[in-house]
């Protein structure tokens, strides 16, 4: 697993991180060696991208006139390394263009890329069974394509229910056992899992 930091604080997770842009320097200024930070780092001054030099292993400096945001950029360096499960971490501070791309970048990467923040999990998720603990309070589902879905072990279940990109109904659900069950049998969901209240981790 690699983390992608963004901004804000850094999370605890076991795996590798990789700065991108103002995120490098989170990482740098909290003493988190980052295996690489990626960027154009027009946002931080020199005497702060000598510190992201520090505590990387490797940086990647970019254009600032480029087609990919420093996220996407990140994205795909990581997967062009071989990593299979991507966490970005607080995708969705500060400006919502910037969140879009994020989101954007889960459904173009299903069950690969994981968006997370102190109240949030969400990815994109193909046909499968997946199991979900009752981390989070709610559970809430939207179609990126038509989908037919079931849905087990939760407050509000589904059998064999088809939903399309226009269905909204599937906001807030939750899980009401020890598991909930997600079966989508055909299509592509987006997957959000959130708190009411930032989550301490």
């Amino acid at each position: 697993m690699i983390i992608l930091t963004l901004a804000d604080r850094v999370p605890v997770f076991a795996g590798d991180y990789i700065g991108a842009d103002r995120g490098a320097l989170v990482l740098a200024r909290s003493g988190v060696r980052m295996k690489l930070a990626l960027g154009d780092f027009d946002s931080v001054t020199e005497e702060e991208f000598a510190l992201i030099e520090q505590w990387s292993d490797e940086v990647i400096r970019l254009h600032p006139i480029k087609d990919d945001s420093d996220s996407e950029a990140a994205v795909n360096e990581a997967m062009r390394r071989g990593y299979r499960q991507i966490v970005l971490w607080n995708p969705f501070g500060g400006r919502a263009d910037h969140a879009v791309v994020n989101l954007r970048l889960a459904e173009k990467n299903p069950g690969t890329v994981i968006l997370r923040d102190e109240q949030n999990e969400v990815q994109a998720l193909g046909p499968g069974v997946y199991e979900f603990a009752p981390e989070y309070a709610y559970f809430s589902l939207f179609a990126l394509a038509e989908s037919e879905i079931s849905l087990a072990g939760m407050k509000y279940p589904l059998e064999h229910r088809k939903i399309t990109p226009a269905d909204l109904y599937g906001l807030s659900n939750e899980i009401s056992g020890a598991k909930g069950t997600l079966t989508i049998h055909s299509g592509c969901m987006l997957v959000i899992r959130s708190e009411d209240k930032k989550k301490i981790s």
